[in-house]
Order: C-alpha cells, then sequence, then structure tokens
C-alpha cells in the first residue's frame, strides 16, 4: 500500500522511484567543523549523561537492550548548539535534493540534537528508530529521517553498522562526517574498544525549525 502511494506520487512528479535501499543512506564528509566538534565533546563532558534506553510503545516502559552495556546519552545547552542544528537541518535540504523528492518539502523540523558518548565496552543494541516517545502529544508517529554525526576518530571499534541486507554496510567514522537515512532502517553500533566514541543524533519531525 505505502509502496504503491509513493509510486502514484512519483509519475503526478515525473520521478522514476530507485528501488535501491542504498541509495537512501547519504554520506556526507566533513560536514562539521573540526573545531566545532571538538568544542562540542568539551562542553559534552559537563552534560547530565544517563544511560540510553530503549522505549516500548505498547507498554510504556524503558529498559536497555544490552544490559549495563548500552551508550550514555545527554541533551543540553552548549555554545555550538544552534550551529550543530542548523548543519542537520542543512544536511536534510541537501538529501532531499540528492533524491530529487520535491513532494517530501512538507517536513519542517526535527528534534532537538541528542548528543551520545560510547566509553570502552559500550554499544548501541541493533535497533530502528522507531520512537514514540519524541512525540509531545501534539505530534503523533515517529520520526521519518534520522541525522548522525561523528564528533571524534580516536577511538577504536563502535563502526555505525547499517543492516540492508545480510551484510552490513560500515559507515565511515572521521570527524565531521553525517550519515543520514531513513529512520525506519536496521542499524546498530558496534562495542568500542579502546578510547571514547563522541556523535550526535537528530531526527526528522513537522515542527519549524526556528
Amino acid at each position: 500500500m505505502v509502496i504503491a502511494c509513493l509510486v502514484s506520487i512519483m509519475k503526478v512528479f515525473g520521478i522514476n522511484m530507485d528501488r535501491n535501499l542504498e541509495s537512501y543512506i547519504k554520506v556526507y564528509d566533513n560536514w562539521l567543523e573540526a573545531d566545532k566538534c571538538k568544542q562540542t565533546i568539551v562542553e559534552m563532558e559537563d552534560a547530565q549523561w544517563q544511560q540510553h534506553t530503549f522505549y516500548n510503545a505498547q507498554n510504556g516502559t524503558y529498559s536497555t537492550q544490552s544490559g549495563n552495556r548500552e551508550l550514555d546519552v545527554a541533551y543540553g545547552n552548549i555554545s555550538t548548539k544552534k550551529y550543530v542544528m542548523q548543519r542537520i537541518w542543512d544536511a536534510y535540504q541537501r538529501y532531499l535534493t540528492d533524491l530529487n523528492f520535491p513532494w517530501f518539502g512538507s517536513w519542517k523540523g526535527f528534534t532537538e540534537v541528542r548528543f551520545n558518548r560510547y566509553s570502552e565496552d559500550r554499544l548501541m543494541a541493533l535497533h530502528c528508530d522507531h520512537i514514540h516517545s519524541l512525540f509531545d502529544g501534539e505530534r503523533k508517529g515517529i520520526p521519518t529521517m534520522t541525522c548522525l554525526s561523528i564528533l571524534n576518530e580516536d577511538y577504536e571499534g563502535g563502526e555505525l553498522q547499517i543492516h540492508l541486507n545480510d551484510n552490513p554496510d560500515v559507515m565511515k567514522k572521521e570527524q565531521g562526517t553525517v550519515v543520514a537515512f531513513p529512520s525506519p532502517t536496521l542499524h546498530e553500533v558496534t562495542p568500542v574498544t579502546k578510547g571514547k566514541r563522541y556523535s550526535l543524533v537528530g531526527w526528522i519531525t513537522g515542527k519549524p525549525f526556528k
């Protein structure tokens, strides 16, 4: 049903729909400036960190999928936040341009950026971003697109893997790289084996960014 609707819309706009799922994963190198990444990491250390949990929309509970090995997450007002959010928004606009999706122009905003910290042996379990808890009651639904950015390179392990088939795609981990993909896509971060891995993430919603 969903695919049929999308194909119909594509025909209206005279666009041939690409059925290759890999085409919807976009990697933008050097999207965040190195000095902004470093400053973000410095200020993130003073954030109120807590262990990541997954929300179960059926029973309204939160739990980890990896015991005490899940990453730490935080939200906070740091000096680079406005810059980071603007660059995520820019990546989203670039994504729409690259895919030639004029009918997705109704997407007008995104969530608060979340900061991620992976100490040694920490990971993020395999999942998709089916996150009902992001919505405040006025907005209904789930995220439609995920934008992840890597803030440092001085660690080992901690690979972002996107699962489209039996052989997951391993994403680049260069500082400042942004990876954008549809939120229902299965993905994970493997355990960090040395150092700390810092990243951030934002999700597309419907509320305008100001």
